[in-house]
């Protein structure tokens, strides 16, 4: 796993024909951990469709606990604590067509997916599109704006009922309000 961060891509990619890509590119789905019991074939039906129709490219994806995401956000992110997703863009992505890693936690997704009233499925495939993004190179940290509006658009176009860019913006904006008395 590449722990370089990814640079910003103002161009808007385009949909992708599932029938370019099929047979070429693909998205492997590894479930590493215990906690969260789930039969993930739906999740896996998604993560192909994302990949012909978005990615372009192969990338993997692995359900890890929290104990172990946290390892990685420490140890790539200075951040002591659990997440939801990491990105791992690959090097030399453009020459061997396999983009990187994902990493969900299968804890902090159920979490989150009870938090907003969502399915676990949709959950997981809300944070298998933005690692996805990432991986070819948007920022939301640092692309102001570009990945979030990438993240809306892709979001309705696969049907999923919310972007983790625009949960997060929701929720920086209601602990912004100010209420006066």
């Amino acid at each position: 796993m590449d722990s370089q961060p990814s640079e910003s891509v103002e161009a808007d990619p385009p949909e992708r024909s599932f029938h370019h890509v099929a047979g070429v590119a693909h998205a492997t789905l590894e479930n590493r951990q215990r906690a969260v019991k789930e039969n993930w074939a739906a999740f896996r039906l998604f993560l192909n469709e994302l990949c012909c129709r978005l990615a372009g490219g192969s990338f993997s994806v692995r359900i890890v606990s929290d104990r172990t995401i946290r390892r990685f956000n420490k140890q790539y992110r200075g951040m002591d604590e659990p997440t939801d997703v990491l990105s791992f863009p690959a090097d030399e992505a453009e020459k061997t067509g396999y983009l990187g890693d994902i990493l969900i936690s299968a804890e902090t997704a159920q979490s989150n997916a009870e938090r907003y009233g969502l399915t676990l499925l949709d959950e997981v495939r809300v944070l298998a599109l933005h690692g996805v993004l990432h991986l070819l190179g948007y920022d939301h940290e640092t692309d102001r704006g570009i990945m979030a509006r990438q993240e809306k658009i892709w979001s309705a176009r696969f049907g999923l009922p919310v972007s983790l860019t625009g949960r997060a913006a929701s929720k920086r904006a209601a602990n912004r309000k100010t209420v006066f008395v």
